[in-house]
């Protein structure tokens, strides 16, 4: 049913309200609706909603910095895409320690409640991220359930339950079925501090009781990690050895956990894959991700020290980060992008409706439409098949099992400092702290994973493990380090000077050259009866290819939103063909350039130009007299994760995303306003305007009487 339109007005001081049975007063700071019947969720045996290769998640934030309306932002969601996203409902630390209070979000418990409420308002998954490093709105526990730290005490009651069940993160478990984990961001910094004194082992006993909580209720807890020269000994591998409790929680409850790969930090690049790739093979997480970020790009000039300029960053510099840990290693989340302000949702100045209300707006950035967006729908629509982590764990010839417990931080904790040189890292680049490149020189050998142990059969059928300790003796130079690793990966079907790989019929390829410059590869064809396909990339250039036995799909998609008017041009050689291709193509993006697509053919090999801004999709018909072909396995859909089962509970809407006209004014955030007890963001002043009147519409489809409780402070 729709309910009527809410409209207030203040008379007298005294507040009058036209619908909604049974109204009772309360800030200017919100409604809620009480259902007449009221249930919890009910604990899971089963994951509430699964996260493997055939059901991958996009998280995508409602943010505190954008002063969201978590409806809108939900709403602004493409429908063929919603079901595979899962809402971060993400309080981003902003900590004045001065004042020693929030400078963004002034109750995060009141928050997380209040905005998923929205989220269970709108039938989508959700999770909270209470957590960006050390700094938290939410409390931790140690492994004796006492409370460590917490500023804003009085919210919370310490407790002896280890198993967290008289703790707010059982709460949002029992109370909300829609309501999937935790998103705990950067966990590398702002540990023993002032206002926050936890340790970052505390932190992990922490989540070793929350691991078990999440298995308790099918659901996840997802930590991302991304490091620099100061944080080895607080990385994930140094915790598995330091916390013998959270070895023991990933071991028992290892379908729980996302260990997620973050790019922060403009060192320790490859490092931070290998650990978080370990964790994964190893048996250690059920799952592992991606969250991009602009902050640890470097440009082209960099020096290697002060800031890096990031001129040459746009969102499409993360497509082949995204194509190969999912292509190759089986990566199931995307998180993000991170800076949501920037690349994901922005409020508009609003607009007048037809009743002289003024109306808040937001809208979405074209790069976050045209980029992770679309690769999404790569996955969705299955041209982007994600391995299984037997799969993976079959492509992987090498781990390297981290033994030593002596010396400085970097030899108990990091990866082997030369492990990647002279295999995929990039000519010129450094070694841990000095690594400082996201892309690889090659896609020839799969990801090294270093891991603190191979928890399970599956694991241990890695064919070659190799104590860290023995890497000198084993590998005593850099060439012998090739020799070995080139028999184990004889031949990478490629050859050039661009990035390539190849995980069955699917290749992908990207230009790893920051400043630009052209770079390309001619691939081996394993399924089509074409002989070669040869690449050529312009700036931002990258390509998803899948090979079948009569033709070739291309999507290419090199968005830059920086330089929206210009046209960069791909090549694409076909060679080997017996007659002729054909070509149809088609533009993917929202406000993009129309592609210019031209072809040529001459004896045998058919040349296609793409000179675009944005995705494209490009399928050739193309046959040759190659033999020997393999058989490529069918491109099929994914079907949609089951939606939550429906939320019969309170309601709440904010009055600070509600329409007005002729009020006082609208707080978006009250964090410094002197106002306190606010249960959103933000609250709504009223004023004494005689015409001032506010308006929200909100929907149900339970049928029955319902009560409205509308909350307000008046002096």
């Amino acid at each position: 049913m729709k309910l009527k339109k809410l409209c207030a007005a203040v008379m007298s001081g005294i507040l009058a309200f036209s619908a909604m049975a049974g109204a009772i007063p309360s800030s200017d700071d919100g409604a809620l609706l009480q259902a007449p019947a009221s249930i919890t969720a009910e604990a899971a045996t089963a994951l509430r909603r699964p996260c493997n290769a055939e059901n991958p998640m996009w998280i995508v934030f409602i943010e505190s910095w954008n002063t969201p309306d978590p409806q809108k932002i939900i709403n602004l969601i493409p429908e063929d895409i919603k079901p595979y996203v899962v809402f971060n409902i993400s309080m981003s630390i902003y900590w004045n320690r001065d004042t020693h209070s929030w400078g963004m979000v002034q109750n995060g418990y009141e928050l997380a409640k209040s905005w998923i409420k929205a989220c269970a308002d709108e039938g989508i998954w959700c999770m909270i991220q209470p957590s960006s490093g050390g700094q938290c709105h939410f409390p931790d526990y140690d492994s004796s359930g006492n409370m460590v730290s917490f500023p804003n005490k009085g919210n919370f009651v310490s407790h002896a339950d280890a198993d967290y069940e008289n703790t707010i993160y059982a709460e949002f478990f029992r109370d909300y079925p829609n309501f999937i984990g935790f998103n705990y961001c950067e966990q590398f910094w702002g540990f023993e501090q002032d206002d926050f004194p936890i340790t970052c082992p505390q932190r992990y006993q922490h989540f070793a009781s929350l691991l078990k909580l999440c298995n308790k209720y099918g659901g996840y807890l997802d930590i991302s990690w991304c490091g620099n020269e100061w944080s080895p000994n607080i990385n994930p591998l140094a915790m598995l050895k330091q916390v013998p409790s959270w070895e023991e929680a990933c071991r028992n409850y290892s379908q729980n956990l996302i260990l997620e790969e973050k790019y922060t930090q403009a060192s320790y690049i490859a490092d931070v894959e290998s650990l978080v790739y370990g964790y994964y093979v190893s048996g250690y997480c059920g799952n592992f991700g991606i969250r991009y970020d602009e902050t640890g790009w470097t440009d082209s000039t960099w020096s290697g020290t002060g800031p890096s300029s990031k001129d040459q960053f746009n969102q499409a510099t993360g497509l082949p980060i995204y194509l190969e840990r999912m292509v190759k290693n089986g990566a199931t989340v995307i998180d993000g992008p991170e800076l949501v302000t920037v690349d994901d949702f922005k409020e508009t100045y609003g607009y007048t409706d037809s009743e002289g209300y003024h109306v808040r707006d937001w809208a979405m950035y074209d790069q976050f439409q045209n980029v992770p967006m679309d690769f999404m729908r790569k996955i969705v629509d299955g041209s982007i098949r994600i391995p299984t982590r037997e799969e993976v764990i079959e492509n992987t010839k090498v781990a390297i099992i981290h033994d030593v417990n002596s010396g400085w931080n970097d030899d108990k904790y990091s990866t082997y400092p030369s492990l990647f040189e002279g295999l995929y890292r990039m000519n010129g680049d450094g070694n841990l702290k000095n690594n400082h490149n996201l892309y690889k020189s090659t896609g020839r050998y799969q990801t090294i994973p270093t891991v603190y142990a191979l928890r399970d059969n599956l694991a241990k059928s890695i064919p070659v493990q190799v104590k860290q300790s023995q890497i000198a003796s084993r590998w005593s130079s850099i060439s012998a380090k090739q020799d070995e690793f080139n028999k184990l990966y004889p031949s990478s079907d490629y050859y050039g000077n661009c990035y390539a790989g190849r995980n069955e019929n699917t290749w992908i390829a990207y230009n790893y050259n920051k400043d630009g410059s052209n770079c390309g590869a001619v691939l081996s064809l394993k399924y089509n009866t074409c002989k070669e396909l040869d690449v050529n990339f312009n700036a931002y250039g990258n390509a998803l290819i899948n090979e079948y036995s009569d033709h070739i799909d291309i999507y290419a998609n090199n968005f830059d939103h920086k330089h929206a008017d210009t046209r960069r041009t791909d090549t694409f050689k076909i060679s080997g063909c017996t007659s002729e291709p054909t070509i149809t193509y088609k533009d993917r993006g929202v406000n993009q350039l129309k592609s210019e697509v031209t072809t040529s053919y001459s004896n045998g090999t058919y040349t296609i130009k793409v000179n675009h801004n944005g995705p494209i999709d490009i399928s050739v018909k193309c046959s040759g007299s190659e033999s020997n072909r393999l058989t490529a396995t069918p491109k099929k859909a994914l079907t949609a994760p089951a939606a939550p089962s429906f939320y019969t509970g309170v309601r709440q809407y904010e009055a600070e995303v509600f329409d007005y006209k002729n009020i006082e004014g609208n707080v978006a955030n009250a964090c410094g306003s002197g106002v306190t007890g606010i249960q959103g963001q933000g609250f709504l002043k009223f004023g004494k305007n005689a015409n001032a009147a506010v308006k929200d519409t909100v929907r149900t489809q339970l049928a029955g009487d319902f009560t409205l409780k509308l909350r307000y402070s008046t002096t």
